[in-house]
């Protein structure tokens, strides 16, 4: 009986720890018309008692259906104003997005909020399709796919403590193409008018 009460205390314990980060995309799912422009939030969430000093993504998505047009940071590593250090590069089909925060470890424990958007991401419609969007780890990244809390070492400057491993999410944007009916109706006005003209 006590072994099975440790037991239960062990696997509360761990429980208690076993927060998931995760980054996904909101919305999820959308859909847009050929040549219109989509928003996408990056988001994280579940942070917990973990603090978020910088990340280093790759955004994968079809670029036969969407061009990459922007990246916009958001507010959640900078929660005093003193700027982030930020880079955002397109390799066609990839967007990598890097921020790092120059805010300390106890400034952000004490106001980063849990869930926040990391930046919004915008495309535009180049053909008919469905992209997918995928969070990609990279080879190259600054740590393998988020910098989890940093320190201060010895004045000199800042090392790697931890870092936090994250549940990916995934997303489609779709660029429907016309209905049939849209495109018969279309052509039966099409006829039709042309018809009135060689009478007229």
């Amino acid at each position: 009986m006590k072994y099975r009460f440790i037991c239960l205390l062990l696997l509360l314990g761990f429980t208690v720890h076993s927060q998931a980060v995760i980054i996904s995309f909101e919305p999820g799912d959308q859909s847009i018309s050929l040549g219109g422009s989509a928003t996408v939030d990056l988001r994280v969430s579940g942070l917990g008692d973990e603090i978020l000093t910088g990340f280093d993504l790759y955004v994968g998505f079809d670029d036969s259906i969407l061009a990459f047009q922007s990246f916009t940071f958001g507010t959640g590593l900078d929660v005093f104003g003193f700027g982030t250090l930020t880079d955002v590069l397109d390799f066609g089909g990839v967007v990598n997005v890097y921020e790092l925060s120059f805010d300390f470890d106890d400034d952000l424990r004490d106001f980063q909020p849990d869930d926040f958007v990391l930046g919004t991401l915008t495309f535009v419609g180049l053909d008919f399709g469905t992209s997918a969007l995928d969070i990609l780890q990279s080879p190259l990244s600054f740590s393998s796919i988020l910098s989890g809390e940093y320190v201060l070492d010895d004045l000199l400057g800042f090392e790697i403590a931890s870092e936090l491993q994250a549940d990916l999410g995934s997303g489609s944007i779709i660029v429907p193409e016309p209905g049939a009916l849209v495109l018969l109706m279309s052509g039966l006005l099409g006829i039709g008018l042309h018809r009135k003209t060689i009478l007229a």
